[in-house]
């Protein structure tokens, strides 16, 4: 008989406690305060419908609406426990989405501009599908996938609007859909496309129609799935948060297959569900860094060492989704070593990502030392890890206890209570110095067995303390409890295990981690900015650099001459002395140091200020940058080109075109005065000519193959110009990969 797959507690069900109980109820009152007329107003404009004044930032500039489908999964989560503000605004929000597809008639709804056209132009062969755009419209599908998703969250807490809306929605979906071939789909999903796979295969499970388990299917890129499930790593270069909702999708797939499709599971297993396995292990062990997160400007690179380096750390986005899929394939293969890492995500970068004042969200959590985040404004912005973050702080607690048939089952030691069918199972904590004190208590009208999974960051020497005593507590491991009917209490001390992280693939960089909090050292700088604004890049922190050689370098034998100061607090020996640390997930509004350099402290040091000399002056004069080729720059941008082509050489990525390339630089300083194009080596013959502002600036020709090479060209602007309009033709251009603005004079 085939073992039961694990079952989370459905939908905020789980009332979390301390931090996490905080965070919940900051991103409560944060959604709250949004307006849903607004988030309504493009869906409304699309419908033809008379609308409020939309919200500005990326729901201003070409994504449109998919503010409100994270907001719907937010609500969904914050109102199933029967909070009636939540509620109200929820039903307000999908009474307003019906509004708009009853005006449409088809099914449809969108916030997408020229939405409804562009299906008509896909159907009739028209496909101009780039990285993150279709059809000249910014990532469409991924857009209309937030709205697809909060409508399958509303749902299954039971809203009937909302599952009307969504089988009306997801009949539009699959007439669409049905009239591509898989050629042309398969062109279709070179854009990214969010989260469509999954939740097609979550529709199948919900309504019991296998036809949505077919798309699904049909959802699945073969130039992503097919070298993973071979065991292929080649995720280099590629953009990261295009990849992993994806294959969160997979494990949905698979999870269906075995619910309505048994015959199809042995090749499901083999495809879609090796892909997603093996897409995790590489991530999660090769390519994430202490606090669980990933991406180097979005993108995944060959080393871990650039993420220590890199202004823009691992994306917010990335990490929400990777926890998805910890808990898809948990529940496939009762492996509990997705929800460690999980749990290790979630506490420390997730946590830390959200200010526990105002509410604002992190876009980017830099690992270079002597750095800092920024955080979303108040209604302005509206990133994607803005959306997405208001999600995952509704969220905390979600994975805290699972079942497995007749076993009850507790997966992390967070406060924590919920009360599923005539029992109630609770877990205190307290944060110690040396130990996590955990006391479990369940009331429940029948016998039960009960397992408690043990961290894998107790101290293995100084096994857990535990009354009454089942089993040895390794970490890792499950402990196992009969409980009798009535009332039960259990009392668990996790001893802490203190220990340096080495980066998985060799880098010679090291974490700090006490028990389940990674630490870092807090740095106050009274002169940054911390808080974004409705600025396209201000998600990006564009704070000076500090020079990576003056950072502490931690021997190997560091943690042995360190000393406790209190709970996750330890001060730690290092090169410059001692210093202190704190758990990273409670600094704000400050730099810090969480990435240390590890090894021989002259060998290091010298090596830093090697890449501070090739890099430092440099960045100290740049006013603005694209890195060619990357989502989030271009877009920030306002790139537009056509007859397009991208590459990647190594961990640099490339743009060239045989048409033209605009893109708006700009100069709050109003300083710059140089234009500095960088590109690649390539075969071919190419040419380059360069306007800015309507001022030919450069013209010149490669006829027989370009070496990789870079032009500082004047721009010819009137001082105190904050706008640069440049255009870039060719045929073709060489591979361009950056542009920069740079001012004669340093700012540091």
């Amino acid at each position: 008989m085939e073992t039961p797959m694990i079952q989370f507690p459905p939908r905020g069900s789980v009332a979390p406690g301390g931090d996490d109980a905080r965070a919940r109820s900051t991103v409560r009152d944060t959604v709250l305060r949004l307006d849903v007329e607004r988030l309504l107003a493009p869906f409304r404009r699309e419908a033809g419908l008379a609308h409020a004044e939309g919200y500005g930032g990326w729901e201003a500039t070409g994504l449109d609406g998919h503010t409100a489908g994270h907001v719907l999964s937010a609500l969904a989560t914050l109102s199933a426990a029967g909070d009636p503000e939540t509620t109200r605004m929820r039903r307000a929000l999908v009474a307003g989405l019906a509004e708009c597809q009853d005006a449409l008639g088809t099914g449809y709804i969108g916030g997408v501009p020229r939405g409804p056209a562009l299906w008509d132009e896909l159907r009739s062969g028209r496909i101009d599908a780039g990285a993150f755009f279709l059809n000249d419209r910014w990532v469409p599908l991924y857009n209309l996938h937030k709205v697809l998703a909060g409508l399958i969250d509303a749902a299954e807490i039971g809203d009937d609007q909302a599952r009307r809306v969504l089988l009306a929605y997801a009949g539009w979906w699959r007439e669409q859909l049905d009239a591509l071939d898989d050629v042309a789909l398969q062109r279709i999903l070179e854009c990214e496309f969010g989260g469509l796979t999954e939740s097609f295969a979550r529709l199948a499970l919900a309504t019991g129609d296998s036809r949505f388990l077919a798309l699904a299917r049909r959802l699945v890129p073969r130039d992503l799935a097919d070298p993973l499930a071979a065991g292929r790593d080649e995720l280099d270069g590629l953009h990261a948060n295009t990849r992993i909702p994806v294959v969160v999708g997979f494990a949905t797939i698979e999870r269906a297959a075995r619910v309505l499709a048994p015959e199809l599971l042995a090749e499901v297993a083999a495809y879609e569900g090796a892909a997603a396995r093996f897409f995790f292990d590489r991530v999660a062990g090769h390519r994430s860094v202490g606090i669980g997160g990933n991406s180097v400007r979005e993108h995944f690179d060959a080393s871990l060492a650039s993420m220590s380096t890199a202004r823009e750390g691992p994306e917010t986005c990335n990490t929400h989704n990777m926890i998805k899929l910890a808990a898809e394939l948990h529940a496939l293969t009762d492996d509990d070593r997705y929800l460690l890492v999980a749990e290790r995500a979630r506490r420390n970068h997730l946590r830390s990502a959200q200010h526990p004042r105002h509410g604002g969200l992190a876009y980017f959590t830099p690992q270079r030392p002597a750095h800092y985040r920024v955080y979303s404004a108040e209604a302005e912005g509206f990133w994607c890890c803005m959306g997405s973050g208001f999600e995952a702080q509704a969220l905390h607690g979600a994975l805290a206890f699972s079942c497995r048939g007749d076993e009850l089952r507790v997966t992390a030691p967070i406060p924590a209570a919920w009360g599923p069918d005539g029992l109630r199972i609770e877990q205190d904590v307290e944060e110690e110095a040396a130990a996590i004190e955990v006391e479990i208590r369940v009331e429940s009208a029948r016998d039960l067995d009960l397992s408690v999974l043990v961290p894998d960051w107790v101290d293995g020497s100084a096994a857990p303390s535990i009354a009454p005593l089942a089993g040895d507590g390794a970490p890792g491991t499950r402990l196992r409890f009969a409980v009798p009917a009535g009332s039960w209490t259990a009392r668990i001390s996790y001893p802490r295990a203190l220990r340096l992280e080495r980066a998985s693939d060799g880098s010679p960089w090291v974490w700090v981690i006490d028990g389940p909090d990674v630490l870092a050292e807090r740095i106050p700088d009274d002169g940054l900015e911390y808080r974004g604004s409705a600025a396209r890049m201000s998600h990006i922190a564009v704070g000076a650099l500090r020079p990576l050689a003056e950072t502490p370098v931690l021997a190997p034998d560091a943690l042995s001459g360190a000393e406790r100061t209190g709970p996750g607090r330890v001060r730690v020996p290092t090169s410059r002395g001692p210093v202190d640390l704190e758990p990273f997930a409670g600094i704000h509004d400050a730099r810090y140091t969480l990435s240390w350099p590890f090894g021989d402290a002259a060998d290091r040091v010298a090596e830093l200020a090697r890449i501070d000399e090739a890099s430092l002056g440099l960045e100290s004069r740049t006013r603005d940058v694209i890195a060619f080729g990357e989502q989030q720059p271009e877009s920030d941008h306002g790139l537009e080109t056509g007859d397009e082509e991208i590459g990647r050489d190594g961990d640099v990525r490339w743009r060239r075109t045989s048409s033209r390339i605009r893109v708006t630089m700009n100069d709050w300083t109003g300083t710059a005065d140089t234009l500095r194009l960088s590109w690649g080596a390539g075969a071919d013959a190419s040419s380059i000519r360069v306007r800015v502002g309507g001022r030919l600036v450069l013209d010149e020709a490669h006829p027989h193959g370009t070496a990789a090479d870079a032009r500082d060209v004047a721009i010819g602007a009137d001082p105190g110009t904050v706008t640069h309009e440049i255009e870039i033709e060719g045929s073709p251009t060489p591979r361009l990969t950056e542009a920069r603005l740079l001012s004669p004079d340093s700012d540091r």
